[in-house]
Order: structure tokens, then C-alpha cells, then sequence
């Protein structure tokens, strides 16, 4: 997998740069980029090129931009709704079919055994939305880390496991963790199979296991 930027003559991350610390020193270059990166993922265009196997692919749906690793929610809208969307499919497989069935007529059977007592002549739809009955229920993912590192790991491994993310990008990550924290969530990055790419507006100590790309107060490109 790569990913690139039309104004730049190296690649920031690649096949080889599993973990990459990209550091932009400049102010103004730091807020470009960043921005133009920010814009792209909310699916406007940009330059920023990222591909597979020489085959461009959409950034918007396969990269995640962390900008307050704090704030994660593993329960948001949009892994929440492709959640309820794998268990429908779920509940009509052949394994689950009969009981999905079988839930379904218990349901209706107790709206009617509801209607008769009351004073109301009812009715309602038979066919039982399982998308629905998810959302009645709040059906979610356990979110019961306490550990900082932990909730952010698993939150980047359901990304990957449900929304098919190949990138995920990190701005400023290292005012929130330390050289051993970023060393260890590289590590799990990497099991994974994921890019990690961590946009930082200074250079610090080396962390071990990351490549770097610098483009320094001058404007020049160190790779």
C-alpha cells in the first residue's frame, strides 16, 4: 500500500513503512496539509493519493484520521450501523435462519396477545426489521477499557475488522502518549496489518519500529 501527495517527491508511507512519523516543522505546511488531509478523508478532492497494489482506492473509505486520541468512540454511527448491517446478514444465514424466524413470530404472537388487552384494535408490520430490534435493544460493542492504550488498540482493530481501514493517521499523537506508548501501539498497528501514519509539528527522540519523513522549517524534504 502506498500513500502519497502530488507536491511531494517521496512516497510518505509504502510497502516498507509499515509505522511512519511524519514531521512537517513549518507552521503554515503543517495547517496545509493537515487541512487538505482533513478535507479529503470528509470525501472532498485532494491530492492525496492512496493505493493498493498500484490501484488507487478511496481514501474516504479506507483511512481514519485521529485527531484527539482521548475522544475515540468505539460505538459511533458509522461502526455502530455497519455493526447492525453484519448482524442482519448474520441472522439470515443458514446457521441462524430458523431461530431468526422463529423470533420473529414470537413477537408478532405477543402483539397480539398486547392488542387484546387493551381497548384498541392495533395493527403493525410483520415483518420484524432485525436492524431495528438491534437499535431497541442499544446493541453495541462492550466498551469497558480503562486503559488508555487499550481503548484506543481496539478501537483502530474494529476499524479494521468492520470498516476495512488500511490508514490509520495520527496528528500530534505523541502530546498524548510517550516513547513506549507509541512504540507499543506501532507494534499492535502493524500485527494488524494497518498503516500507521503519526503527523507530528516537531521532531523528537526516534521511536523504534517508525520510519520518518521531515520536511523541515525550510521547506526541504528528508526521507
Amino acid at each position: 500500500m502506498k500513500f502519497v501527495h502530488g507536491d511531494l517527491s517521496g512516497e510518505i508511507v509504502n510497502e516498507q513503512k509499515e509505522c511512519v512519523e511524519w514531521i512537517i516543522e513549518a507552521p503554515e505546511l503543517f495547517a496545509k496539509y493537515v487541512g487538505k488531509l482533513y478535507r479529503q478523508i470528509n470525501k472532498y478532492e485532494g491530492k492525496f493519493v492512496l493505493s493498493e497494489n498500484n490501484k488507487e482506492i478511496d481514501i474516504a473509505k479506507h483511512s481514519e484520521i485521529i485527531i484527539n486520541p482521548l475522544s475515540v468512540e468505539i460505538n459511533n454511527k458509522k461502526i455502530v450501523n455497519k455493526l447492525y448491517e453484519e448482524l442482519n446478514k448474520l441472522s439470515s444465514n443458514e446457521v441462524l435462519y430458523m431461530q431468526t424466524l422463529e423470533l420473529t413470530k414470537l413477537i408478532q404472537e405477543y402483539l397480539l396477545d398486547l392488542e387484546q388487552e387493551t381497548n384498541y384494535i392495533l395493527e403493525f408490520n410483520n415483518e420484524v426489521e432485525m436492524s431495528a430490534l438491534f437499535k431497541a435493544v442499544d446493541l453495541k460493542y462492550e466498551d469497558s477499557e480503562e486503559d488508555f492504550l487499550e481503548r484506543l488498540v481496539k478501537y483502530i482493530k474494529t476499524l479494521g475488522n468492520l470498516l476495512s481501514i488500511k490508514l490509520v493517521i495520527f496528528i500530534n499523537a505523541r502530546c498524548f502518549m510517550n516513547d513506549e506508548k507509541i512504540r507499543r501501539l506501532c507494534e499492535e498497528i502493524k500485527y494488524m496489518e494497518i498503516k500507521g501514519l503519526f503527523i507530528e509539528n516537531s521532531e523528537k527522540a526516534c521511536v523504534e519500529g517508525m520510519e520518518r519523513y521531515i520536511i523541515d522549517k525550510d521547506r526541504c524534504e528528508i526521507y
